[in-house]
C-alpha cells in the first residue's frame, strides 16, 4: 500500500474518492512526497505512513498525511490530532505563507478490513463530558476516512487507481481479479514510471493472496518489465476458462452428490413413515451405495405400492436396486 501510494497519480485518485468538502482546499497540480518522521519542540516523534505536499495553481499548498489501517482504531481521533500538532511544530518558518500561517493539513484513514468501523471519529467519543458542557472543540472529525470496501461495489468504473485497489483486495473470485488486471492493463500509463510500478504492485498484490496462481519463479522483489506482466497475466487469463470450466464440472459433481442424498434421505423418511423405523433403516442401508436417479425413482413407486415393509424390501432386493 505505501509503495502504491508513492505514485502521484494514485494519490490524486485517492482524493477523488472522498467527499468534496475534505479535499476543497487540495488543489493537486503539484504534489511532492515529505518525509514521514516529525519531531516537535520537545523532541516527540511520531511516523506518519505517508506525507504529501499539494501544490495548487495560485500556488496555495496543503498537506496530506495518509495512514493505512487493517482494523478499527478508536483512539484515531487523538492519533490525528497529534499527528497534525506535531507536524505543525516541526515545521520552519518557509512553510508558513505570507500572513505566517500554515498550510490546512488533511488527515486521511485509508481502512482495508473486514469488521465494519464502528469507532468514533471525533474526540467526544473518547473523552468524558461534563454535565452540561458540550465543549465544542471536541466535536468533528478530525480526519476523512475511506473505507475500501465502498469503492469496491460503489466505483466499478475504469480509470481511477485507488478504485481499481479496492476491487482486487474484495474481488469476489480470483477470475474477477485476472479480468481486472486485464482491464487496468488497457489504461494506466506505461509511459510513467510511477504506473509501471504500480502495475507491477497490483499483480504481485494479486499473487500475494492466491498463492496457488504464482509463477513457479515468481519473485515479488525482482522488477519485472510491463512486457513480463503483460504475458504473466495473459497467461493467466487464457487457463481462466481452463479453471472454469473445471470448476463448473466439480460444482455440478457436487451438486449432484447432494440431490442424491436428498432423494435418499426423503425415500428413507417416507418408508419410515409408512412402514415403520425399522424399515426405514433397512432401507437407509439397502439405498446408501445407489448412485442411479432412475433406481431411486423405482424405489419411490415401490414405497407408493407396497402393502408392508417386508413386500418394499424384497422388492428392492430382488430387483438388485440396493447396489450402485
Amino acid at each position: 500500500m505505501k509503495l502504491m501510494l508513492r505514485c502521484p497519480r494514485m494519490v490524486r485518485d485517492l482524493l477523488a474518492l472522498l467527499p468534496t468538502e475534505w479535499t476543497a482546499v487540495v488543489d493537486a497540480v503539484s504534489l511532492r512526497e515529505l518525509p514521514t518522521e516529525f519531531i516537535g519542540e520537545r523532541v516527540d516523534k511520531r511516523v506518519a505512513d505517508l506525507c504529501w505536499l499539494a501544490v495548487g495553481r495560485g500556488g496555495d499548498s496543503a498537506i496530506i498525511l495518509i495512514e493505512n489501517q487493517s482494523t478499527p482504531d478508536r483512539r484515531m481521533p487523538a492519533r490525528a490530532t497529534t499527528r497534525v500538532g506535531l507536524l505543525y511544530e516541526s515545521l520552519g518558518g518557509e512553510a508558513r505563507g505570507s500572513d505566517g500561517r500554515f498550510p490546512p493539513t488533511l488527515v486521511v484513514v485509508i481502512y482495508t478490513g473486514h469488521r465494519p468501523w464502528r469507532s468514533p471519529d471525533d474526540l467526544s467519543g473518547l473523552v468524558r463530558l461534563p454535565v452540561g458542557h458540550p465543549l465544542p472543540w471536541l466535536t468533528g472529525r478530525r480526519y476523512a476516512r475511506l473505507d475500501l470496501r465502498d469503492p469496491a461495489t460503489q466505483y466499478p468504473n475504469r480509470g481511477n487507481r485507488m478504485a481499481a485497489l479496492a476491487r482486487l483486495m474484495f474481488a469476489e473470485s480470483p477470475f474477477n481479479a485476472i479480468h481486472l488486471l486485464t482491464e487496468v492493463g488497457e489504461w494506466l500509463d506505461f509511459g510513467d514510471e510511477d504506473e509501471e510500478r504500480l502495475y507491477r504492485c497490483y499483480v504481485n498484490w494479486f499473487y500475494a493472496i492466491t498463492p496457488k496462481l504464482r509463477p513457479p519463479d515468481w519473485d515479488p522483489e525482482r522488477e519485472r518489465t510491463v512486457e513480463e506482466l503483460m504475458r504473466e497475466v495473459s497467461a493467466l487469463e487464457r487457463n481462466t476458462d481452463r479453471w472454469l470450466e473445471g470448476h463448473r464440472r466439480d460444482a455440478f459433481a457436487d451438486g449432484r452428490r447432494e440431490g442424491l442424498a436428498h432423494e435418499r434421505a426423503l425415500l428413507v423418511r417416507q418408508a419410515a413413515r409408512r412402514f415403520g423405523a425399522a424399515t426405514g433403516r433397512r432401507l437407509e442401508a439397502r439405498l446408501r451405495a445407489v448412485e442411479d436417479p432412475g433406481r431411486l425413482e423405482r424405489v419411490g413407486e415401490l414405497i407408493v405400492d407396497c402393502e408392508t415393509g417386508k413386500q418394499l424390501l424384497a422388492g428392492i432386493d430382488g430387483a438388485g436396486m440396493n447396489s450402485s
